[in-house]
């Protein structure tokens, strides 16, 4: 897991309870009507009494809060294993499971779950093919995951959105460059049609494969029959 906690610290820029402030702050803006709508189209027909979803890596947990309110009675997991998230994750309303999800063996029992969501967990990790083969395994029959992560896109659309200065003035400064292109590299790691080709290759129907703010997310919902 080590290895894993050293990559989350670089990539959350060295600063991990920043970046889960930022986590925090940001999350009405991911898990909004949109969002909701999503989720009711496809997610909510599923579920099952009683209800059962995971959040892998949940962060803060601002998920499993607004899920909290939605399912009172529904068994909800938080599934995270850095030290900052892991302390703002509240297991009076949720169980909370410390693993890293680049390792297989995730202590939830087989075909369990109705839901699943993974937000902005996949480019994360160095390879994703475990916590894609966990989705599937706990997944009941008939159950459905909620996917969005990073996508490739073209250097120009992530310059345009992500970079708070002009990259190519003089004046800016190594440390902000070497961020950037460093964030654009671990952001930029599969394309949509890679990440449903391996969803596809561990058993999964992928239902729906949309690209959201131009371009630069995906998001995908997929079934296990």
């Amino acid at each position: 897991m080590q290895d894993t906690l050293n990559t989350l610290t670089q990539h959350h820029g060295g600063d991990g309870q920043k970046f889960m402030q930022l986590m925090q702050e940001t999350a009405a803006g991911r898990f909004d009507e949109a969002f909701w709508a999503v989720w009711a189209n496809w997610i909510a027909p599923v579920l099952s009494e009683p209800v059962q979803i995971a959040d892998f890596g949940s962060g803060p947990g601002m998920l499993l809060q607004p899920l909290r309110e939605r399912y009172p009675q529904a068994h909800l997991i938080g599934v995270e294993c850095a030290p900052y998230m892991l302390d703002k994750l509240d297991n009076r309303l949720y169980e909370v499971i410390e693993h890293d999800l680049q390792q297989p063996n995730l202590p939830i029992a087989d075909n369990s779950l109705d839901a699943i969501t993974a937000i902005f967990c996949l480019h994360e990790t160095s390879q994703p093919i475990r916590l894609l083969q966990s989705i599937q395994r706990c997944l009941k029959p008939g159950g459905r995951s909620l996917i969005i992560d990073w996508v490739r896109a073209p250097l120009e659309s992530y310059i345009a959105a992500e970079a708070n200065e002009d990259i190519f003035d003089n004046q800016t400064s190594h440390d902000s460059l070497s961020d950037l292109f460093t964030h654009f590299m671990e952001h930029n790691r599969y394309s949509r049609e890679d990440v449903a080709w391996m969803l596809e290759k561990i058993g999964l129907t992928v239902l729906e494969n949309v690209p959201l703010k131009e371009g630069r997310f995906g998001r995908w919902v997929v079934a296990k029959e």
